[in-house]
C-alpha cells in the first residue's frame, strides 16, 4: 500500500478509538495481535472512559506510520495501580505502527507518563 493509504488507515484507527468502535479498530489489526490489542484497549477505556486522541503529526515511510497525538480524558478507573482520581489528564503519546496489507502487524507506543502521573498526583513536578 502507498504511504498515503497507510496514513488514511492510521486516521481511521484514531477515529475508531474516539468512537469506541473496538471491532472496527480490530478489523485493521493482524490476527496475531488482536487479542493483546483488545486487552490494551479494555484497560485504556476502563481507566479513561472518555479518552480522546487528537493527531498532532502523522508521518509515513514505506510500511511504517508514526502518529504523534495528544491524549485527553478523565481518570475514572484503575491505571497502572493508581485508583481513580476523577482528575482530567492531557498528555502526549507517539505510536509507531508497521502495516502489511492494510493491517497493523506491530505497534510500539510511547507516552509521556511523567506528565500523566504528575496530573494524577502521584509524581511531583521536577522529580521525573
Amino acid at each position: 500500500m502507498s504511504e498515503q493509504e497507510n496514513i488514511q488507515i492510521a486516521k481511521k484507527q484514531i477515529a475508531a478509538l474516539n468512537a469506541r468502535n473496538v471491532d472496527e479498530y480490530l478489523s485493521r489489526v493482524d490476527e496475531s495481535c488482536r487479542e493483546g490489542m483488545r486487552k490494551s484497549l479494555e484497560v485504556l477505556f476502563a481507566a479513561l472512559p472518555d479518552v480522546r486522541l487528537e493527531i498532532e503529526q502523522i508521518l509515513a515511510s514505506e510500511d511504517f506510520v508514526v502518529v504523534h497525538s495528544i491524549i485527553t480524558g478523565t481518570h475514572k478507573g484503575n491505571f497502572a495501580g493508581i485508583a481513580a482520581t476523577n482528575k482530567p489528564v492531557n498528555f502526549h503519546a507517539c505510536n509507531f505502527v508497521e502495516l502489511r496489507n492494510g493491517k497493523a502487524i506491530r505497534v510500539r507506543g510511547y507516552a509521556d507518563k511523567a506528565t500523566l502521573f504528575q496530573q494524577l498526583g502521584v509524581l511531583s513536578p521536577g522529580s521525573a
